[in-house]
C-alpha cells in the first residue's frame, strides 16, 4: 500500500503503481485487502496510474493518472 488518507473517521487508501501495465488483481490486492477490513472505514480507494486508461476491476476502486492528480488542489 502506499498512503493512506483520513479525514475524520474515513480513510482512503492511496496505491501508487506508476507503470505501462496494471494488473487488475496483483497491483490492487494491498487496497482491496485494506478495504475488505471494516475497522478502517475506507469505501473506496484511490490508484494512481501513468495513463489515462479507463480501469474497471472493482468499482470501489478508481484509477487516476498521475497528471490529473497533479492538476488538482
Amino acid at each position: 500500500m502506499g498512503f493512506v488518507l483520513t479525514i475524520g473517521v474515513q480513510r482512503i487508501p492511496i496505491e501508487v503503481k506508476y507503470q505501462r501495465n496494471i494488473d487488475p488483481v496483483r497491483d490492487t490486492s494491498g487496497v482491496r485487502a485494506f478495504m475488505d477490513k471494516t475497522v478502517n472505514r475506507a469505501s473506496f480507494a484511490i490508484l494512481v496510474t501513468q495513463s489515462d486508461t479507463n480501469l474497471v476491476f472493482d468499482p470501489r476502486i478508481i484509477a487516476l493518472p498521475l497528471s490529473s492528480l497533479m492538476l488538482m488542489r
